[in-house]
């Protein structure tokens, strides 16, 4: 007879995860920008005049982290004097379920970060704020996370930034990216990684 494994609820506790306004230091808070609408009264708007992927910083903020899973490839946060960035909380409200989706993606599969599966699913689906434990944890966890997300920046930047010069060029990148990123999936290997986790 097969297990089930039963996930509890994350909504009935407050989490640290996504509930404040985020800010970023370092090269790639500037990276952000070239990737990104911006704003014309954004103080550097000037110096960020190229193509763009994403309409805003929230936007990226959901997509990267798995980028630089994806690239493996994780990148701590720099210094404010190489650059500074921020999300509002207003904004990110607005994508907290797909922020925490992705949180949970990833604190599931990154077996550098945690090697052993319970606690991957542990961290992924029982940390709340309810001891100064889990709070240290979630903070350990989203530092990850965002890691993986200066990470999955400045894969797109090297890509879509350092090598698109006109529109053809964006373009082609673009759709050879695509191309690429969605020939190194394994649909059948990510279906069986899930299954393994729910069926024990």
């Amino acid at each position: 007879m097969e297990k089930k494994l039963i996930l509890p609820r994350i909504s009935g506790r407050r989490l640290l995860m996504f509930d404040s306004n985020m800010n970023f230091y370092g090269v790639q808070a500037n990276y952000l920008k070239d990737l990104c609408e911006l704003r014309k009264n954004v103080p550097d708007y000037d110096q960020h005049v190229n193509f763009k992927i994403f309409h805003s910083y929230v936007d990226a903020y959901v997509v990267c982290p798995l980028i630089g899973y994806q690239y493996g490839k994780r990148i701590p946060m720099g210094s404010s004097t190489d650059g500074d960035v921020g999300i509002l909380l207003e904004q990110i409200s607005k994508k907290r379920s797909e922020l925490r989706f992705v949180y949970q993606i990833l604190m599931l599969i990154d077996e550098d970060s945690e090697p052993d599966e319970e606690k991957r699913i542990y961290r992924a689906f029982k940390l709340s704020e309810s001891s100064a434990e889990d709070k240290e944890r979630i903070a350990e966890n989203m530092k990850i996370f965002n890691e993986y997300f200066f990470g999955g920046i400045e894969v797109l930047h090297e890509q879509f930034v350092d090598e698109c010069t006109d529109d053809d060029s964006y373009l082609r990148r673009m759709y050879e990216y695509v191309k690429r990123f969605n020939e190194e999936q394994d649909g059948e290997a990510l279906k069986a990684s899930i299954d393994s986790f729910l069926n024990k």
